[in-house]
């Protein structure tokens, strides 16, 4: 479990990072941590980002996390979500064999690490996988006893894990994506088409891993309950619009029980009515 590395990137929000630390610190994560952290933009974004880099210092010398364990990475110039993520995830995939990601403003649960780490060692070998996702609309699973994997089509983005392979092959085999390519969903085709219009394809990079998936036929594991919170829909977020009809709470459920890859076509219908009714609110 502690060989898999913690990805976070943040930007100009110290209190939400700071949420996400203590989250780790509570959940006694032992893995590697990184923390990428984007260029500035302005007099404010260094400002800010000082009252970060004294978080982590702070955070580091905590007894909850070991010496060195965190390892904060900066870029020089401000890339904007999308670059960030590529630049530093191009550099994590050289250097170990699969990652977790978080963003500034995703709280993890207890049992996000562990869910992700045992996802990561059971299908590392299924080329029906493209990744492991946190996030679970409340009520998917109506009163779970245990913490189950559902294999769904769609990506979200709010805490995630997946194989450096399978990143690499995504960063620099790509297919070409076409608006009428049958395998993508005709609401994501519509998304995209806005997206195209307003010219602002490079801020999206979680549109295309999506569309990279659906044209490689790949799917995505997702526990049966929220593992992760997204506190980003507050007017903070770079992409999102301000909501709250996607929040969700902790559910004290211990137990994790894999499946095996297995598709459950009322799983998949779910997932796509729940999405198309809200995804309004990521691509802003």
């Amino acid at each position: 479990m502690n060989s898999i590395p913690i990805v976070i990137f943040a930007y100009n929000r110290s209190s939400h990072f700071k949420r996400v630390m203590i989250a780790l610190q509570n959940s006694k994560v032992k893995n590697k941590i990184y923390m990428i952290l984007d260029g500035a933009k302005n007099r404010n974004d260094r400002i800010i980002q000082k009252d970060i880099l004294g978080s982590v210092k702070v955070i580091g010398n905590y007894n909850k996390f070991s010496k060195n364990q965190i390892t904060v990475i900066r870029n020089k110039k401000n890339l904007g979500l999308a670059g960030s993520i590529n630049k530093g995830l191009d550099k994590i995939s050289r250097i170990h064999d699969s990652f977790i990601v978080l963003e500034d403003d995703t709280i993890p649960y207890r049992k996000l690490v562990t869910f992700f780490t045992k996802c990561l060692k059971k299908y590392k070998n299924n080329k029906d996988i493209g990744a492991i996702c946190g996030y679970q609309f409340m009520k998917f699973d109506k009163n779970p006893k245990k913490i189950e994997t559902k294999f769904l089509k769609h990506f979200i983005p709010w805490g995630w894990a997946t194989w450096s392979s399978t990143w690499k092959n995504y960063r620099f085999k790509k297919k070409g994506i076409k608006n009428n390519n049958l395998n993508i969903p005709p609401f994501i085709k519509k998304i995209r088409k806005n997206i195209l219009d307003k010219k602002n394809k490079k801020k999206y990079w979680s549109l295309n891993f999506m569309l990279n998936n659906y044209i490689n036929k790949k799917y995505f594991v997702y526990p049966n309950i929220p593992l992760v919170k997204n506190i980003g829909f507050d007017g903070t977020g770079t992409n999102s619009l301000v909501t709250d009809e996607l929040y969700v709470f902790e559910k004290k459920i211990h137990s994790i029980k894999l499946s095996n890859f297995s598709l459950v076509k009322k799983d998949l219908l779910k997932q796509e009515k729940k999405l198309n009714k809200v995804i309004k609110n990521f691509y802003n």
